[in-house]
């Protein structure tokens, strides 16, 4: 797939249209993103029936990734991960283990993870 250059100031990732674009758009976008803007703050689209949120950072790198899913007191998910806020009790009843933190997240995980195993994969 040849990946085709992308302005980094006209992304918007927020944008419906850009998940209804081409999967060679997303893929030259996230190339871009990787390269020139690995951590970019994006702002929320209006919802009907939601207030508009306060924006969102999106994380491109790998290492990145890795560094903030391993530093729990520096970054966290457990005030919702969702476009759309929700309430601190609409989060942990719609809320799914991405929107935890630890401890709480390893608890599950390791409960979750016992039915994810290659042998548990291949048995289904």
């Amino acid at each position: 797939m040849e990946l085709s250059p992308v302005a980094v100031d006209s992304i918007n990732i927020s944008a419906p249209e850009f998940w209804r674009g081409s999967r060679q758009h997303r893929e030259s976008v996230f190339a871009t993103l990787r390269r020139e803007a690995p951590v970019k703050f994006f702002p929320e689209i209006p919802l009907a029936n939601f207030p508009q949120g306060p924006g969102y950072w999106a994380l491109t790198k790998h290492d990145d990734i890795w560094h903030v899913s391993r530093n729990p007191e520096l970054f966290c998910s457990g005030k919702g991960s969702n476009i759309a806020d929700l309430t601190v009790e609409l989060n942990e009843f719609f809320g799914s283990m991405i929107s935890m933190d630890d401890p709480k997240h390893v608890r599950l995980r390791t409960i979750v993870s016992k039915g994810f195993t290659p042998k548990e994969i291949t048995r289904i």
